[in-house]
């Protein structure tokens, strides 16, 4: 029997989860995410007959390595503060304890399979749709002014940025890159913007889809209790563009983008157009946020991989290799080189505004439900 079912048998009446059935009769499937960055294994709970888990279950790779799953914890419980009690869109810590050596995160899982590439090409309306609503509703709930937090340029946009140019090689197109978009960001560092949960990370396959099409989100531990407005938009809003072209190469990935982002048949402006006025950001700041968006998403990538795999100090050559060729780092660039041309797309009409809101009028009922508070 392995760890996770042996601490959910001995832990199963204490911790109250009688509900879920007889844990004797459980199983419990486990995956190690593939993706470079990462650090932890994850278990999935499943009761006898049922493919979708009741419970799922994270411990780090490396007993020990404690620091992330704490931040998860943490990002859960402020998250689900400003949720509804019943909302079942998020994960709810049912334990963080100690188990043999291991430090175990033990969630409920949310319901729903994840919102892959393929769904989004089936319903692309409803893929977008319903995760910018549920994202909305968690920015309106959660967000403080900037003029509350000291330091917060600081924190979001200095630090890692600066972090990330003492861990590279000298370069004079990555030192360009990170001081170019310090730069437009500083301008607003005295300024009084919304700071919200920002997820970090929203994209597939942290966004699942239920049976009724309403979205649920995991994996919160890059979120940020207080961070940048519209950055988890400007993630999703790209993943949706990857998806609906089945992007799969830089040039697929980069060209995805453009259509988007740039031109004066950009798509995605009209929802930007929408979030903005909700959350009530200066329009001059939207472009400067779209440009960090993508440069603090390439430092937390190398940072993770720092932390990961080497002990400090300058990246090594195949981490730089790497991150050159990772798509995110391609992105930046390229918003970079072009931000005349991204400013221009980004002036979004009245009338681009008025098609969107038409759009939304011919979503099927079941995702309108669940757009009550735009």
């Amino acid at each position: 029997m392995n760890l996770i079912l042996s601490f959910l048998i001995k832990n199963w009446q204490r911790l109250a989860l009688q509900r879920f059935g007889d844990p004797v009769r459980f199983s419990c499937v486990m995956m190690t995410p593939r993706f470079r960055a990462s650090s932890h294994v994850i278990g999935f709970v499943l009761a006898e007959g049922r493919t979708e888990p009741i419970l799922v279950v994270k411990l780090p790779r490396l007993p020990g390595d404690n620091d992330r799953l704490d931040r998860e914890v943490t990002n859960l419980h402020v998250t689900n503060r400003a949720r509804a009690e019943d909302d079942a869109s998020i994960p709810r810590v049912v334990a963080y304890e100690d188990f043999h050596q291991h430090r175990l995160l033990i969630e409920t899982a949310v319901p729903g399979r994840p919102m892959s590439p393929a769904v989004v090409r089936r319903q692309p309306e409803l893929c977008t749709e319903a995760p910018i609503t549920w994202l909305l509703n968690l920015h309106l709930a959660t967000a403080t002014r900037s003029a509350k937090h000291d330091e917060w340029f600081e924190r979001l946009v200095e630090n890692p940025l600066n972090q990330l140019k003492k861990m590279l090689p000298l370069s004079a197109e990555e030192g360009r890159l990170i001081d170019q978009t310090i730069a437009m960001m500083n301008p607003f560092r005295d300024g009084d913007l919304p700071l919200v949960m920002e997820h970090g990370d929203f994209s597939s396959p942290n966004i699942l889809q239920d049976e009724n099409g309403r979205a649920g989100v995991v994996d919160w531990e890059l979120a940020e209790p207080q961070g940048l407005p519209a950055a988890d938009l400007f993630f999703f809003l790209t993943y949706i563009a990857f998806a609906k072209q089945n992007a799969r190469k830089n040039a697929d990935y980069l060209n995805a983008f453009q259509q988007a982002f740039f031109g004066p048949k950009a798509w995605a402006w009209p929802h930007v157009a929408r979030y903005r006025e909700q959350l009530d950001l200066a329009p001059e700041i939207i472009v400067p946020l779209f440009v960090t968006t993508w440069g603090r998403y390439v430092a937390g990538l190398v940072m993770r991989l720092q932390e990961f795999n080497e002990t400090g100090g300058i990246v090594g050559n195949e981490t730089v290799k790497w991150m050159r060729s990772n798509r995110y780092y391609v992105l930046w660039k390229y918003a970079i080189e072009h931000v005349k041309e991204l400013q221009v797309a980004s002036e979004v009409t009245i009338s681009s505004q008025e098609q969107l809101l038409e759009r939304y009028k011919k979503i099927p009922d079941v995702s309108k439900q669940l757009c009550t508070r735009l």
